[in-house]
């Protein structure tokens, strides 16, 4: 029951998830013996109270729009300490973590009362729907200086994340970003957790080939954007 009680305790203060929190998440776990409370072994009023919290989280929590059986689901979280965990490439919640009770009402949220969904929270801190930069490619490796091209739905991660990292680091961050779709694009710079340049722009389009109904018009501009981003969004 200890574990419980501490489990609940860190959940009601809404933890942050750093990396001391979450090993003490995960002795509580370990402390809990759950790895063992396999679905054959529960009652019927247990296996009804996480039947009916698995109906409406099993997109949330699965990650699967076909999520498993609920069964085969709860046997999978038992087996879980044999499972190799494995972090997002570009995650920007290890620069700035996130909160237990955020993330158990996950993104579409509406399971705790007073508690924002986890969308509506990585649009806050993060300014991206995904805390995660996706297609994640290191253009340049030196020294002192690293360069990586990578993408985030809708938007560009948000100055928060990018300051935090600048700080950690103790050194300067640069920021070009563009979206297609939205027409616009900016510039920013960070040096040692505050921002330095923000910047943004309307992108400048070419001409459509007019004896091609499918073309696109190429971005032209504006010039100091074209050659520091590696595309331009959809």
């Amino acid at each position: 029951m200890q574990a419980y009680s501490d489990w609940l305790a860190m959940f009601m203060a809404g933890a942050v998830l750093d990396v001391e929190n979450c090993h003490k998440l995960h002795q509580c776990w370990q402390n809990s013996h759950i790895c063992h409370a396999r679905w054959a072994t529960l009652s019927e009023p247990e296996q009804q109270v996480i039947r009916q919290l698995y109906q409406q989280k099993s997109f949330d929590w699965g990650d699967s729009f076909r999520p498993a059986p609920v069964e085969a689901w709860w046997d999978s979280l038992c087996d879980g300490e044999s499972i190799i965990p494995a972090a997002e490439p570009m995650d920007f919640r290890d620069v700035l973590p996130t909160r237990l009770d955020i993330e158990v009402n996950a993104f579409n949220g509406g399971l705790l009362t007073g508690i924002p969904s986890s969308y509506d929270h990585y649009l806050k801190q993060y300014g991206c729907k995904w805390p995660v930069g996706y297609e994640a490619n290191i253009c340049f490796a030196g020294e002192n200086t690293l360069t990586v091209d990578f993408d985030t739905p809708w938007s560009p991660v948000g100055e928060e994340v990018m300051a935090a990292l600048s700080q950690r680091y103790g050194g300067e961050v640069e920021h070009w970003f563009a979206e297609q779709g939205g027409n616009y694009c900016g510039y920013a710079r960070y040096v040692s957790g505050e921002t330095d340049v923000y910047i943004t722009d309307e992108l400048e389009w070419g001409e459509a080939d007019p004896d091609d109904e499918d073309s696109f018009p190429d971005v032209t501009g504006p010039e100091w954007i074209i050659n520091n981003v590696a595309h331009f969004g959809g």
